[in-house]
């Protein structure tokens, strides 16, 4: 698994915890996936990356809260729920490309077994 897979893991874990949606959704951006930047990862997941990074850290810090903290706070719990969603959404993806095998090779169909082996 690759560290970023590692790292989304890590934040579904903390998404998956009891407490507060806002309070979750903070501390799994902030300890898991606020250093990574759109380019980390693969093309097809950039863009809900980059509207999750916009609208966490959309908000002027005030006192001692972070940017993330500031802006999951002015978030409604419903608001803040899409975006833990989109955490798992994306964690699906990347495991889904990091795991997939080789295409499926075609085989023939089974031959008919002769009659010896069947009993007819």
């Amino acid at each position: 698994m690759s560290s970023y897979a590692d790292r989304f893991a890590a934040a579904v874990q903390v998404l998956i915890a009891d407490g507060p949606v806002k309070q979750r959704l903070a501390d799994a951006y902030s300890q898991h996936l606020a250093d990574l930047t759109e380019a980390d990862l693969p093309p097809g997941m950039r863009r809900d990356f980059a509207e999750l990074q916009t609208a966490i850290s959309r908000a002027a810090p005030a006192g001692y809260a972070t940017p993330v903290r500031a802006s999951v706070q002015k978030m409604s719990p419903r608001e803040a729920s899409g975006h833990a969603a989109t955490i798992l959404k994306l964690y699906v993806e990347l495991m889904g490309g990091l795991e997939r095998a080789e295409p499926l090779k075609v085989v023939a169909p089974p031959r008919k077994a002769p009659r010896y082996l069947s009993g007819r």
